[in-house]
């Protein structure tokens, strides 16, 4: 198979190049595997540079995000991780026992196998925000806008449903659906305890993930309120948690979300004990 043609061709050696969908009015990315990346990479440091898909620009597995280093694409935000670890030679795991990366597994398979689709399920209900300031309407002008508010949202919300259906989830109710939910921050909110990130004082690729799927609970519109409300009044270790992460690698959160630019920087020096 030949190697698919890069996005960036003029690329400097060893630096990241991160293609992603645009921003978003309520969140940097409504994608909790880009957010997760984007974030992986502030927690370690390593410089990289963003590069919208501009809605069509995908993986070689028609994949987003996807990235781009040192002349080679590399698609899945997972294996986006264990490529840059090995490149740039980084274990956030690296302090953690066996007990604990099994934790690590099976909380990582939490949120990214029942949490993202909860979330997507939502979004397969009810996608109107996108339509809105606080999705992607800001993006598009005249009829390109008209047919994003009109046609788009409602075919990507039915492709997105059936998705879910076809996963199972799709086939239970809003109310069974949000129990599951409930089961799932709960299991986090105790694992999380009173610990500042989930393995203690020193973040890991779980707080990475963590952050990417829980923020697109916390901060981008459901199709009701039923699981912000149950954060806030059940789990507000994970809204202090969430908020605690925004605080310290996305400072610059609010000026992407209002200027929708991919070229924001965390103005924070950060995660300084991470071995490299």
């Amino acid at each position: 198979m030949p190697a698919p043609l890069l996005l960036k061709r003029d690329w400097q050696r060893d630096h990241v190049y991160l293609v992603q969908f645009p921003r978003a009015g309520c969140i940097p990315s409504l994608s909790m595997f880009a957010l997760k990346l984007e974030t992986w990479l502030r927690m370690t440091k390593i410089s990289y540079s963003n590069i919208s898909n501009e809605f069509t620009k995908f993986s070689s597995k028609k994949q987003i995000p996807f990235i781009e280093l040192n002349g080679r694409q590399i698609p899945d935000s997972n294996y986006c991780i264990e490529h840059l670890a090995r490149v740039f030679k980084i274990d956030l795991e690296e302090r953690l026992n066996p007990i604990e990366k099994a934790q690590a597994r099976a909380f990582t398979c939490l949120l990214e196998e029942s949490i993202r689709w909860i979330i997507l399920y939502n979004r397969g209900k009810n996608n109107k925000f996108l339509a809105t300031e606080e999705g992607l309407i800001k993006h598009y002008r005249g009829a390109k806008k008209t047919f994003f508010q009109y046609v788009f949202v409602e075919q990507l919300r039915k492709k997105i449903w059936k998705l879910c259906y076809w996963q199972g989830i799709g086939r239970h109710t809003i109310d069974e659906v949000e129990n599951i939910a409930k089961k799932d921050l709960t299991a986090l909110s105790v694992f999380l305890g009173d610990k500042q990130y989930f393995f203690g004082s020193t973040p890991t690729t779980l707080d990475a993930i963590a952050f990417g799927n829980l923020a697109q609970l916390f901060y981008t519109p459901m199709d009701s309120e039923v699981l912000r409300k149950y954060m806030e009044e059940n789990t507000p270790n994970l809204v202090s948690y969430i908020q605690q992460m925004r605080e310290m690698y996305w400072k610059d959160w609010d000026e992407a979300c209002q200027t929708l630019s991919l070229n924001t920087q965390n103005d924070t020096l950060i995660c300084s004990d991470v071995k490299r």
